[in-house]
């Protein structure tokens, strides 16, 4: 049985079952019914390299997860036999969300990483070898994304998250941000509401957009508010749990100790709490803390924790809509979509304002 036969049966052109099976919208929902029903019934079975070779669609979206590491050969994932997806606070939400939202408009997804640079033709040959119609790639820096740029070349169908638009760049992807500014500076806004000065920061990876912006935008709240950066309170992470325990006790080492500090994702606020806790102090009696990303796991934390809600869903579903439109139009259509944010409240950060009594509730 091939696409001509089915035709036959139906009473439509062939171009009109290539189109059914590539999920084409404008074909009439009875046409597409019948279409669909036929296939069923004889058991068709587009052949894939075939219609590869034909230059038809094939209904499936790359999501390539980047984490090179070029000075670990090999990734300390491949040495540690570690999971870099299944237990992840930001890939894990997005990648279950994207192919949650693809599989409803009817889209296949092929899951790859990148561990190296030496590794980036996966990317080049998902797209090259027709394997995939549309992909996005999370993780990467703006350095490895202007690799992968250029090892691509032609303008497919491609989007990236947590990168920096350009004018050397908005053209040639689709761009999903958050909105790391306005939260970050929501975020730093509050403690300072709540009467903290002596502020403190541990930062994500400065090499990728939200790391960047974030610490940007702290400077900035503080500076709004008149009040001086202590470089003795600032300390650099990586978003991974180990660094934002090694930052925290740099931190608790300086000589007059913040009265808050903003951890810039919540997985780093993991190992924050716990070096709270092994210098013997309190959250929020001794010291406040509020984080960023609000992941599953920040409103089973002790105390649970305070922080800036980012709604990865909703970053993979805008991801998904984009990427589709721009394959069913047969041309890339670059643009920038920028997910926002919201402070979460919870019991990790305490009012100083006031003077504290037992009985009095902490925000």
């Amino acid at each position: 049985m091939n696409s001509n036969e089915i035709a036959k049966i139906v009473g439509v052109s062939r171009s009109t079952v290539s189109r059914v099976i590539n999920n084409y919208p404008d074909i009439p929902p009875a046409t597409r019914e019948k279409v669909l029903k036929a296939i069923k019934e004889y058991n068709y079975y587009p052949n894939a390299s075939a219609r590869r070779l034909a230059g038809m669609k094939n209904s499936t979206l790359g999501i390539f997860i980047v984490d090179i590491k070029d000075n670990e050969k090999p990734h300390h994932v491949i040495i540690n036999n570690e999971d870099l997806l299944y237990d992840n606070s930001y890939f894990s939400p997005f990648i279950n969300a994207f192919i949650d939202q693809a599989n409803k408009m009817h889209y296949y997804v092929l899951v790859s990483t990148v561990y190296s640079s030496e590794e980036l033709w996966k990317i080049q040959s998902a797209f090259y070898e027709k394997r995939i119609d549309g992909g996005v790639v999370i993780g990467s820096n703006e350095d490895d994304f202007s690799r992968i740029l250029k090892a691509i070349k032609k303008n497919f169908v491609l989007a990236a998250v947590d990168i920096n638009v350009t004018e050397h760049n908005k053209n040639k992807a689709i761009y999903i941000n958050i909105d790391n500014y306005t939260g970050a500076y929501d975020a730093t806004k509050y403690l300072i509401e709540l009467g903290h000065k002596n502020i403190g920061i541990v930062t994500g990876d400065l090499n990728k957009l939200s790391g960047k912006i974030r610490f940007e935008s702290f400077k900035d709240a503080l500076s709004g508010s008149c009040i001086p950066l202590n470089e003795d309170f600032i300390a650099y992470g990586d978003f991974t749990e180990y660094s934002g325990y090694t930052a925290m006790k740099k931190i608790l080492m300086s000589k007059y100790k913040p009265t808050a500090v903003l951890v810039c994702n919540d997985t780093m606020t993991i190992g924050a709490y716990k070096a709270i806790a092994e210098a013997g102090l309190s959250i929020p009696e001794d010291i406040s803390v509020i984080g960023f990303d609000n992941t599953q796991s920040s409103q089973h934390m002790s105390p649970p924790l305070t922080t800036v809600n980012v709604s990865l869903a909703e970053a993979a579903r805008n991801c998904v809509e984009v990427i589709a439109r721009s394959i069913e139009n047969d041309r890339l259509e670059a643009e920038e979509r920028i997910i926002g944010t919201k402070i979460i409240k919870r019991n990790s950060c305490r009012n100083i304002n006031i003077e504290t009594l037992p009985n009095v509730a902490k925000s």
